[in-house]
Formats: C-alpha cells, sequence, structure tokens
C-alpha cells in the first residue's frame, strides 16, 4: 500500500502523471476550458492512495460529463447548461476530505461526487449536510452512511456492505453448503465494518467463524511485513472457507503470503478463499499459483454481461485508451443520475432535485403515478433522456453498473455477482439481484 503523504494534488497533477503513462493528450482538463453557463460538481478521490484506481473513476465521471455535455447538455428554465468537473485529492485522509470539501464550497459547488473511501467518507458527509451539499460516492461502502440524519442528501451508486456482506455469507452457506470460517481483514472502517457484517450474517445462518484475524490498514510496504502472527493464528484450525478484507492494492501479496505460509501447506483440503468488492482478478491472474487461484471466488457489482456495461466500457477504451476499473461505472452512473434528476426537476439546487433521483432511477414506488410508464434510458442517451421527461414523461435510467433503483436509504438495489477464476481468466458464477 502506498503510504499516505497528505499532498493535494489537483487535476492538473493528476492528469499530468496519467499523461505520461498514457500519452493521453487531454490538454483540455489542465487548460480548462471556458464555460459559457456550468453547473460545477466536485468529484474527490483518494488518489495518493489508489492512484490508478482512483483516476479510472475519475474518468468514469469525466466520460459521462462529455457524453452530457456534447448531447447539448442540461436545459433548465429556458436555459442551457454544460456539466463542468472540479477533481480534489482527498488522499484518503478524512481531515483531507474535509479541507477539499470546504474548498469546494467556497467555490460555490453544491455538488460532490465521492469520495473513494469509507474512511473519509462520514466527515465528509457530515459538512455536506450541514451545507445543504448533495454528496453521492462512488466508492464508499460503509453501511454508517446509509442512517444518517442526512436531509436526504447522501447517495451512493455503489451497493453497500450491508448488501455484499449478507450476500457473501448467504452465496457461501446455502449455495456452497460450507459450515465454518475465518476471516482475514484489514483494520479501518472499512475492513471492520465489512467483516462484522459477513461475520454475523453467516453466524445467523448457523454457521461458526473459527477465528476473527485483523492486519493493520497503514502498512507501508505490506511486502516487507511479517504476517506469521496474523496467518498463523487465522489457520490455526481446519475451516471450509477463508474470507478476506483488502484493497485491491493489497490482495496480491495476502494471497500469495498466504498460499506460501507453512500451515497453509500442511492443510490437508484447502479453504476456499472469498474476496470482496473491488478486487481485480486480473492481478490475482497475473500473481497468484495457477492451483491456488482455484480456491479463489469473489463478490462486484460488476456485470460484464450487463449489456449497458459492455457499452460503456467499449466508450471508455475508444475515449481514453485503456480499460476501466472496478467503481469507475459508479462514478458514471452518478453523474448521469444527477443530471437527469436535476432535468426532471428543472433546477440546480440538490435540495428541489434530490426528490427525483429515486424516480429516474426506476425505483417503482417513487414513480410518478400521474405520468405514463417510465422509458427506459440506456448510457449515452442523455439527448434522449432529456426529450423524454421534457415531454413530461418519466424515465428509468438503466445505467453502465446496471439498475440502480435507489432505496429509501440514498443506496442502489443492485444486480451483484459471484465471480471464480477458471483456466486463468475471469467468469461470472452466479448472480443475486434485478
Amino acid at each position: 500500500m502506498i503510504k499516505l503523504n497528505n499532498i493535494t494534488y489537483t487535476l492538473l497533477a493528476v492528469l499530468f502523471l496519467l499523461i505520461l503513462s498514457s500519452c493521453e493528450k487531454l490538454t483540455e482538463d489542465y487548460n480548462k476550458p471556458e464555460y459559457e453557463n456550468s453547473i460545477k460538481i466536485g468529484v474527490v478521490g483518494d488518489v495518493s492512495v489508489l492512484r490508478e484506481q482512483v483516476e479510472n473513476m475519475f474518468f468514469g465521471a469525466k466520460l459521462a460529463s462529455e457524453e452530457i455535455n456534447n448531447s447539448g447538455g442540461l436545459e433548465l428554465n429556458g436555459e442551457n447548461y454544460e456539466i463542468e468537473l472540479i477533481f480534489k485529492n482527498s488522499a484518503g485522509s478524512a481531515d483531507e476530505g474535509v479541507k477539499v470539501t470546504n474548498e469546494l464550497i467556497n467555490e460555490g459547488v453544491q455538488i460532490i461526487i465521492g469520495p473513494t473511501f469509507s474512511s473519509v467518507a462520514i466527515e465528509m458527509a457530515e459538512l455536506c449536510i450541514e451545507n445543504d451539499i448533495l454528496m453521492m460516492t462512488y466508492s464508499a461502502t460503509t453501511p454508517d452512511l446509509s442512517f444518517l440524519n442526512d436531509k436526504d442528501l447522501i447517495w451512493r451508486t455503489c451497493p453497500s456492505d450491508y448488501t455484499f456482506g449478507a450476500i457473501s455469507a448467504q452465496y457461501c452457506f446455502d449455495t456452497l453448503q460450507y459450515r465454518s470460517a475465518a476471516i482475514l481483514y484489514r483494520d479501518d472502517r472499512f475492513g471492520i465494518g465489512l467483516s462484522e457484517i459477513i461475520k454475523n450474517n453467516f453466524i445467523e445462518l448457523g454457521g461458526r467463524i473459527s477465528n476473527y484475524v485483523s492486519f493493520p490498514g497503514d502498512i507501508p510496504d505490506l511486502s516487507a511485513y511479517n504476517f506469521d502472527y496474523e496467518l498463523n493464528t487465522l489457520l490455526k484450525e481446519q475451516v471450509d472457507l477463508i474470507y478476506i478484507v483488502a484493497f485491491n492494492s493489497e490482495i496480491a501479496v495476502l494471497t500469495n503470503k498466504l498460499y506460501n505460509n507453512a500451515l497453509y501447506q500442511a492443510l490437508e483440503k484447502k479453504p476456499t478463499i472469498f474476496l470482496n468488492d473491488g478486487i481485480l482478478a486480473e492481478e490475482l491472474i497475473a500473481n497468484a499459483n495457477p492451483g491456488f487461484l482455484r480456491t479463489i471466488i469473489g463478490i462486484t457489482s460488476t456485470n460484464e454481461e450487463n449489456l449497458n456495461y459492455g457499452i460503456y466500457k467499449t466508450n471508455y477504451i475508444k475515449r481514453f485508451g485503456f480499460s476501466p476499473a472496478t467503481y469507475s461505472e459508479h462514478s458514471y452512473d452518478a453523474v448521469y443520475c444527477i443530471a437527469y434528476a436535476m432535468q426532471r426537476a428543472n433546477s440546480l439546487n440538490p435540495l428541489n432535485f434530490i426528490n427525483y433521483l429515486r424516480e429516474i432511477s426506476g425505483t417503482e414506488q417513487f414513480a410518478n403515478e400521474t405520468l405514463r410508464e417510465q422509458i427506459l434510458i440506456n448510457v449515452n442517451e442523455f439527448s434522449i433522456g432529456k426529450n423524454v421527461i421534457n415531454k413530461g414523461e418519466s424515465i428509468n435510467y438503466e445505467g453502465a453498473s446496471g439498475p440502480i433503483n435507489f432505496d429509501y436509504h440514498g443506496d442502489p438495489i443492485p444486480k451483484i455477482v459471484i465471480w471464480g477464476i477458471e483456466n486463468n481468466e475471469f467468469t461470472e458464477i452466479s448472480y443475486y439481484g434485478k
């Protein structure tokens, strides 16, 4: 894991570094295009910690804003508006998240997409609520966000850990018929929260958790860290299953250390390894032992079989020259959901348009019964969606991440995928939800 350095990068720094590595010319980003009439949206991410992944998430939002602007932008109260994104780095720090949120507020921003980490999200959310700012995170999965007294201002386009944790336990208990498990988790808000949900659900179903082991969440060099204590404790007992809750940047090192542990090698029957959301199978395939890969399964809300995700992925690669990372589809959808809600409300004020976020995302109980049946709107169809809304009809935006269907807490009701690795290739095994 990259050591936190508490330095706030501007978009200039982020994109300059990306240009060096990808040779993509994005002059408009650091020369700042002129907008005749812009809606400023802050996009906050923890670039210092997970640079490549977070930049991918930033570019998901960027792709959405470009598509909307290229479709003529929004038409509100007889005026045309373009979306202007202002990128900020929260550096994996709650204090830095509050700092950049204040910077955005001082710039007149009323909408913030982000942050990346659960450890940053709560403090940012509290400041946004205080200032009537809409915050919609694309990857902070902490359940704590769902139960804030938030005036309906705090949302997310990624599923909550309540969803991921419950399904992780249910699939292993009901489908795989596993009855014993151990859990290895990173010691931070994200790791503690998700691992507790998995543990409690697995036990409630009738399963047994033999060992529940944390590892420090602030290790500067994971590969140099001695995991003998954590792994030996984890492996004290034979279990059917080991849950690992970690960041994608940590998982290759963790799984290799687990595979090479003497107690693991001595096990007659190797347990299944279950990984949390946000893990890229490609990195495991490139770094892990082929035999070990067959024991790994994971969970995600990125559905490769989803037609809209396929279109999004194609457009993303065409625009930026590389494949999108996990959660970039959620930042993309956040921009579209906000734009459609503003168009539906005919208002720039979050306190006005938040009332329409559930309706435009297809949540049935919030559909306007006075309007005709909702018309399905897919990715990159803003001009179509805008025309439907302007004709007084209702839309159901189905995004790059699939159906969104915001619930009462502002959380999506998504389709969840259980995945595995077969013949060194990512494969989707099972599905939950619509």
